[in-house]
C-alpha cells in the first residue's frame, strides 16, 4: 500500500507520471506457484489460499488464479476440504455466472471438485 500511495503525488502533478500497479498478488500467486510445485506437502492448507481467493476478484490475475487453484484441488478431497473452509464456494458461484468464455475451463474444473467432495 506504501509503495502505491507514493506514487500519487506523481500521478497527481502537472506531468503527471504512469501509475505502477503493485506487484502483491503477482508474487502472492508466484508464492503458490511454488507451493505447489515443490512444498505442497499433503494436507498442509498452503499460507497464500486465502490470498488467492481474493486475486479471483482481480481480472488482471483472475485467469492464472484459476488455474493454480484448479491444480491444488486435483491434489485430493482434503484440498477440496481447505479451500471450502476459507470461503472459495461464493467467489466460485459468482464467477460461474461470468460471460467471459476464457475462464470457462478452469472453472469448471474447480466446480466439479466442489460438487464431487460436498
Amino acid at each position: 500500500v506504501e509503495v502505491c500511495l507514493s506514487q500519487l503525488p506523481a500521478v497527481l502533478s502537472p506531468n503527471p507520471v504512469e501509475y505502477q500497479p503493485s506487484t502483491f498478488f503477482v508474487e502472492q500467486l508466484t508464492a503458490f506457484e511454488v507451493w505447489l510445485e515443490f512444498g505442497g506437502r499433503k494436507e498442509t492448507k498452503p499460507p497464500v489460499l486465502t490470498i488467492v481467493l481474493q486475486v479471483l476478484l482481480s481480472q488482471a490475475h483472475r485467469f492464472r488464479a484459476l488455474n493454480l487453484l484448479a491444480r491444488f484441488l486435483d491434489m485430493g478431497s482434503w484440498a477440496v476440504n481447505h479451500a471450502l473452509s476459507v470461503g472459495v464456494f461464493p467467489y466460485v458461484l459468482k464467477l460461474l455466472q461470468s460471460p467471459s468464455k476464457h475462464i470457462r475451463e478452469p472453472l469448471i474444473f474447480i466446480w466439479a471438485k466442489i460438487l464431487t467432495v460436498d
